[in-house]
């Protein structure tokens, strides 16, 4: 076989991620490769929402993004909606968010390219052969970098399971019932600006479609009155397993962001700010910015502080599991929206 064609940095995976990274390359002198599996960018199943963490003002860039004021907060005993006075999420659609960090992206980008091996001389597709100096695995949940690697995904990595319900979303709630999604929750979201999923999400080492599939269905039939027959369904993995961002193996410097890192909020399943600043940051280290390192530094005490409240909270050994259901039944007011506004914003804002 043809030597392989040679770059400085091999990215692969061409979501927020890579995309991220590859953006703070630009310019850099660096020659970098991105390999996608698919044929375009925004083509990932989940949601197309954005927290001012990522963009402060997302309505300023994207026409007719669709802000969030409201947010439904239900349990078995009822929902109630909490209103603010100032917007928590954006929906502008993966396809539209991916584009707009794709146009300050120098780098040469191969789309409809799947990765099939690595190795520390190369990464091979299923169409050629690539030598690198640096990998980074952008790849998500299913990463080929990370495994590669070897690093498992045992502690707070599950799935979700939705609906696709072809109307723009009319309400963002997400609802506490550890008796139908233990280790979990139901959600109702904007997947882009003309489509809603309903659906819910589980973690745990054994949880799998077979067993979350079933009691999302049970709970859109019985909670929406929705014929599931008649929707399109989506799955997709979720990984908040981190065990690290820069490793070395074979003599070659190899990097992980975004879900491929396990850098994903575990309590609300946001994942692009995580896999926009953890791509930032990776690419900064390999230019030699000192800032590069402490980008990720301060993503690992956020993301330990996360998981430390997502075990706590669905442990129910402990009283954490009470009070969060506490604090989810009818908090309009008094302590009860005190304590729950301060952990809605936490998670918004940082």
């Amino acid at each position: 076989m043809a030597n392989p064609q040679e770059f400085d940095v091999i990215i692969v995976g061409a979501g927020p991620a890579g995309l991220s990274c590859a953006k703070h390359l630009s310019g850099s002198g660096l020659s970098v490769l991105m390999l996608e599996k698919s044929s375009d960018v925004g083509k990932k199943i989940c949601s197309g929402e954005i927290t001012r963490k990522v963009l402060p003002d997302p309505s300023k860039v994207f026409t007719g993004a669709q802000e969030w004021k409201t947010v439904t907060v239900g349990t078995a005993k009822g929902a109630t909606a909490i209103t603010y006075d100032r917007p928590f999420l954006w929906t502008v659609g993966r396809y539209e968010f991916e584009s707009y960090l794709k146009k300050s992206v120098d780098a040469e980008i191969r789309f409809l390219e799947k990765v099939v091996s690595i190795t520390p001389d190369f990464v091979e597709t299923d169409k050629g052969r690539y030598g690198y100096k640096y990998l980074v695995g952008a790849d998500g949940s299913f990463s080929h970098v990370r495994k590669y690697l070897g690093l498992p995904m045992e502690h707070v990595a599950g799935w979700a399971f939705h609906y696709v319900v072809e109307n723009p979303a009319h309400e963002f709630r997400v609802c506490w019932l550890p008796k139908i999604f233990p280790y979990g929750y139901g959600y109702v979201m904007s997947k882009n600006k003309n489509a809603t999923m309903v659906g819910g999400a589980m973690t745990g080492k054994g949880v799998g479609i077979k067993e979350l599939a079933p009691r999302v269905k049970k709970w859109v039939e019985e909670e929406f009155m929705f014929d599931t027959s008649k929707l399109k369904c989506e799955a997709f993995r979720g990984n908040a397993d981190y065990r690290g961002w820069r490793f070395e193996k074979g003599g070659k410097k190899i990097y992980l962001a975004g879900d491929a890192a396990g850098l994903l909020n575990p309590v609300t399943t946001e994942g692009i700010y995580y896999a926009v600043t953890s791509g930032e940051g990776v690419a900064r280290h390999i230019c030699g910015d000192p800032q590069g390192a402490c980008i990720m530094a301060k993503m690992e005490r956020t993301h330990m502080g996360q998981v430390l409240l997502f075990d706590l909270f669905n442990n129910h050994m402990l009283p954490f599991c009470y009070i969060a259901e506490w604090a989810f039944t009818n908090p309009e007011k008094g302590i009860k929206r005190f304590f729950f506004d301060k952990i809605f914003w936490m998670f918004m804002d940082r």
